[in-house]
């Protein structure tokens, strides 16, 4: 994996993985905003200097990452699979934040219906013009924020580009929440610091964790690209890791008990390609 040094500084290093579409200069913004850290920024495989390896994710990972314990930061579909790699390799993890993540679909039913809808996105981003794409793809009512805020939305396009299609398309199945582990368990029993940042304004992610006030962090008038939305608000929730408590049992259950917002973003999840 294709990795970058964003910053040089001191203390852990803080690692950034990219969401689908994305690379590490996404994350330049907020690594401006934290220069007394050392800070690293990855591209998935697919996506800007990395190509596809068949190699599992996790071990794509734990090669590319520096050896000693992260501050391992992912966003979407990077945070799936930062969450994959540190259920993996909990000994590599100091602290665990993810922005806009979603902890995976627990019936068979509900995987199934999701890898359905990643295939036509994935046909879709073989067959169409990638403008066609990108606009289909952003019309994803996940991104309804960005359609209300022309600024937002003018940081987010023009960093998507598609130089590897077939291989975009892989990613978008390889690494599908319908294939994804249910981690809402394993997160509950996870023996380090883990934090859960969202935007109000994203409805999946609002709906999964708006009953987590101890563990998850809201972030007013941001939507599901909070980070590109909103980095200064990310980069001051980075500075005071240090402070991150380990979620508790009560906080978890406290969202495992709302069946009523787990079944609005299950069914959100059926529709969305995040």
């Amino acid at each position: 994996m294709f990795g970058r040094i964003l910053n040089k500084g001191t203390g852990a290093p803080i690692v950034f993985v990219h969401g689908f579409l994305g690379s590490g200069e996404d994350w330049a913004p907020i690594a401006s905003l934290l220069k007394e850290r050392t800070c690293f920024a990855f591209d998935l495989p697919g996506h800007g200097k990395t190509p596809w390896a068949e190699m599992e994710i996790e071990d794509l990972m734990q090669s590319a990452f520096p050896p000693e314990p992260l501050d391992l930061v992912g966003y979407s579909l990077g945070g799936r699979l930062s969450l994959r790699f540190a259920m993996r390799y909990p000994g590599r993890i100091r602290t665990l934040t993810l922005l806009s993540t979603h902890y995976g679909l627990q019936t068979e039913e509900d995987k199934q219906e999701r890898l359905q809808a990643d295939r036509k996105w994935a046909q879709k981003l073989l067959t169409f013009p990638f403008n066609e794409f990108l606009s289909d793809w952003y019309s994803q009512r996940a991104f309804a924020s960005l359609q209300q805020n022309p600024e937002a939305k003018a940081k987010v396009v023009p960093l998507r580009k598609a130089d590897r299609p077939k291989e975009l398309a892989r990613g978008l199945m390889e690494w599908s929440l319908g294939r994804q582990p249910f981690f809402l368990k394993r997160m509950l029993e996870f023996p380090k610091p883990l934090q859960i940042v969202y935007g109000e304004l994203d409805p999946i992610a609002s709906a999964l964790y708006n009953s987590w006030p101890k563990m998850a962090v809201k972030i007013k008038g941001a939507g599901h690209c909070l980070h590109l939305e909103n980095p200064q608000k990310i980069a001051e929730i980075l500075c005071l890791g240090n402070n991150v408590e380990t979620i508790q049992t009560s906080d978890m259950k406290s969202g495992m008990e709302s069946p009523k917002s787990a079944s609005t973003a299950r069914k959100s999840a059926m529709r969305s390609a995040l």
